[in-house]
């Protein structure tokens, strides 16, 4: 079931004055969101309403925007505290990488290395003419009881390989006693900083069918932010424009070796994509990158209903699939207060056969099927 909350927050500030304050929420001057999540998530739809720590991994929305010299990236929703990453891709620039190369800087314990190609030609493949530039990676744990620990790496992605790339600092989110949130965004050598609040509890729900990450066109304002100074794409201080830049963001595993289902642009119902070197975007319908200036195209959400349970449980507001792989009776539209019809049951439990009689024909039958897993 999915529910909007709203908690109070101080956070540290990022960036120069004026432009978006690093607390992992949606400011107003992102503006409109620029791609809306289309894909239910196979990293588990986290409910605990917490700040800092998440069970569960979603990207519902991307905003962007340029101010003071930065690249501001908003993504409503969750990361789990488990150390799984945020992956992204920035394309701003000439050059770069359709396909991720073996021979990038090794940043985040090998991360480039472990989606790029491994000899035999293979790597991770963006979409026709999608070429990154630069790589920003993310994760999350827990801080010693506190709250959680984010950190954080980028790389250069020049054309042939190579270029700097290294650590770029971690932060903090913490929830006190009194439920004040603190963000403290991450701080480093190259400027980059990151904020995240996890207290998100609508959006997508779990699966790997079609959803929507902005119910009623409402983007989700908690999640990952993230500055990151142009200087770090204009390596040669060309002064480049920055009037086309594209990102491409997704959730991968705590190694960087298994992709999800929660990407931007969506997937449009997907399962988890698993291996990063075996993904191809290209095999893929639609753009799986956002467009900054872009302004995205309203999502439409699945048919929900209630939910019945043989324990007398009932939910609101799932989708058949969500129901059904949870074992329930769904009913398109409905509402629990309906009432939940469950059907007649069986008034002779012993007549496995539905002879009409019990005989040897159901022992029969009970043994036939002896041992079997009930579905």
């Amino acid at each position: 079931m999915r529910t909007l909350i709203a908690i109070g927050v101080a956070a540290a500030t990022g960036g120069l004055a004026g432009a978006a304050t690093i607390d992992g929420m949606l400011d107003a001057e992102y503006g409109a969101l620029a791609s809306i999540q289309n894909n239910s998530t196979g990293f588990g739809d986290d409910q605990s309403g917490h700040a800092a720590y998440a069970d569960g991994s979603e990207l519902d929305g991307a905003a962007m925007m340029i101010s003071g010299g930065s690249l501001f990236i908003h993504l409503g929703g969750n990361l789990q505290s488990n150390f799984n990453k945020l992956e992204l891709f920035i394309d701003a620039r000439d050059g770069g990488q359709n396909r991720i190369l073996g021979i990038n800087p090794d940043v985040g314990f090998g991360a480039l290395q472990r989606m790029g190609d491994d000899g035999s030609g293979n790597g991770l493949t963006f979409d026709a003419g999608f070429d990154a530039d630069l790589y920003v990676s993310l994760g999350c744990g827990d801080d010693n009881g506190n709250g959680i620990i984010y950190y954080v790496d980028y790389a250069e992605l020049r054309t042939n390989g190579d270029g700097v790339g290294g650590y770029a600092g971690s932060g903090t989110t913490h929830v006190d006693a009194k439920g004040v949130v603190t963000v403290t965004p991450s701080a480093g050598d190259y400027g980059i900083a990151v904020g995240i609040n996890n207290s998100n509890t609508g959006g997508v729900i779990g699966g790997d069918g079609e959803d929507c990450g902005a119910l009623d066109d409402v983007p989700v304002a908690s999640g990952i932010e993230i500055e990151i100074p142009l200087y770090l794409i204009d390596w040669d201080f060309e002064g480049l424009p920055f009037d086309n830049v594209r990102v491409c963001a997704f959730i991968n595993g705590a190694g960087h070796d298994w992709v999800s289902n929660q990407v931007l642009g969506g997937l449009g119902g997907s399962a988890n994509l698993a291996d990063p070197r075996g993904v191809d975007f290209n095999a893929v319908d639609g753009d799986q990158f956002v467009v900054l200036g872009a302004d995205a195209d309203p999502c439409v959400p699945p048919a929900t209903g209630r939910c019945c349970f043989a324990n007398g449980e009932c939910w609101d507001g799932v989708t058949y699939e969500h129901c059904d792989s949870n074992r329930g009776l769904w009913g398109e539209g409905l509402l629990c207060e309906d009432g939940c019809d469950l059907g007649g049951g069986n008034d002779c439990p012993t007549d496995v056969d539905g002879s009409g009689m019990t005989d040897v024909d159901d022992l029969l039958e009970l043994i036939g099927h002896f041992g079997e897993i009930c579905p």
